[in-house]
């Protein structure tokens, strides 16, 4: 071991992992980016375009046109399960036609993914090699790839739950409000708020989605009471064709339980792990834990897993400890290993989130958010001095 540290020390050494560091960087990107003009499936352009037409997108499901038919409006995974301030955001991007408005997307989610663990490494106080690291693993990620080329939105919403915890001022509450525009991500946010009951911060964060929902009513000439609760019920009826990843509360399907029970369970699961560590000082790990938290008890494809983003510049700027090595290895099972299980085993990355393997993921993540709960009490004092 001391041999492998007298040889990082060593100059030459060290440029050559920072070339090799940025060809990997440089190749990760460019492959994200040349399959986001492939595909860019989950990029809402055609449900973002149908609400500028003045169709409510929520009732196009719901009402049966949503067949994947050939006259059917909405393209690829493009579903609408969101809320109806994102799918406004997007509308602007309807301006243009599809190749450029996926390129232009795709373009601004990779600026995203670079600024934000830089932006979380420099509020946390990681040294340069510890930030170069973070960024490194994290820019070479499979989570981020499947990001970029399907189109997602998860890169988008996520650095909106961040900013709580960049700075405590009105401005970035409000902001932090568009992360629930992506319910199975924001929504442990939300309950952050409530258990430290800041009533004040918690309704300027709610602002963005009123400010949605009542814009949304309007161009779609829709009744604001029924348009409030559509995307729950567009929400439970995709859960009912089962298209959404499974939890391990996914096994009460098995003997008919209410999917409105299953969800409240999952909430107040939630908010049972959050009200234990809202006063933990430490906010990176506190931070780090509530995004654990969305990922134990909600359903999540492969990229919403860019979620352990704080969980990995914890863990490198505290790599001497045992909790960072356990909390590594769990994240590079999810940043790399899976795509390397995908190639002896035929599997996809957007198989893994459902069947056996969706039930092994989120019990994996649970076990480590439990143990990492255990952790946070045992040294408590520790990491209140960070």
């Amino acid at each position: 071991m001391k041999k492998i540290f007298k040889l990082l020390n060593n100059n030459k050494i060290q440029l050559l992992l920072v070339v090799f560091s940025f060809f990997l960087i440089i190749i990760s990107v460019t492959r994200a980016l040349y399959l986001a003009q492939i595909f860019s499936f989950d990029f809402h352009y055609s449900t973002s375009k149908l609400v500028s037409e003045g169709v409510n997108h929520y009732r196009y499901t719901l009402d049966g046109y949503r067949d994947y038919g050939p006259n059917d409006k909405l393209m690829y995974a493009q579903n609408g399960l969101y809320a109806q301030g994102l799918i406004l955001l997007l509308i602007p991007f309807t301006w243009l036609d599809w190749d450029s408005a996926k390129f232009l997307w795709s373009i601004f989610n990779v600026v995203l993914g670079i600024v934000t663990p830089i932006i979380l490494c420099i509020k946390f106080r990681l040294t340069k090699i510890q930030t170069f690291s973070v960024v490194v693993i994290f820019l070479t990620s499979t989570v981020f790839r499947i990001n970029i080329s399907y189109g997602q939105q998860s890169i988008f919403c996520f650095f909106f739950i961040l900013l709580p915890f960049l700075n405590n001022s009105k401005i970035y509450a409000f902001f932090s409000g568009i992360s629930y525009f992506k319910y199975n991500l924001g929504y442990v946010l939300f309950i952050y708020f409530l258990s430290l009951k800041k009533l004040n911060t918690l309704f300027l964060s709610l602002l963005p989605c009123v400010i949605g929902w009542l814009f949304y009513s309007y161009i779609t000439d829709t009744n604001i009471i029924k348009n409030l609760i559509e995307p729950v019920l567009v929400l439970s009826y995709w859960e009912a064709k089962g298209a959404l990843p499974v939890t391990f509360l996914s096994i009460l399907t098995k003997i008919n339980v209410n999917n409105y029970i299953i969800i409240l369970i999952s909430i107040l699961l939630s908010f049972f792990v959050i009200y234990k560590i809202r006063y933990l000082k430490n906010d990176l790990y506190k931070l780090s834990l509530i995004c654990l938290t969305s990922l134990a008890f909600a359903s999540h494809q492969l990229h919403d897993y860019i979620l352990l983003l704080p969980m990995l510049v914890f863990s490198i700027k505290n790599i001497d400890h045992i909790i960072s090595k356990v909390n590594l290895a769990f994240i590079f099972y999810f940043f790399f290993f899976l795509r390397i299980l995908s190639f002896f085993f035929g599997f996809q990355p957007w198989e893994f989130p459902y069947g056996y393997f969706g039930y092994l993921n989120n019990f994996l993540t649970i076990l480590i958010l439990f143990f990492n709960l255990k952790y946070a009490r045992l040294y408590s004092n520790f990491l209140n001095k960070f």
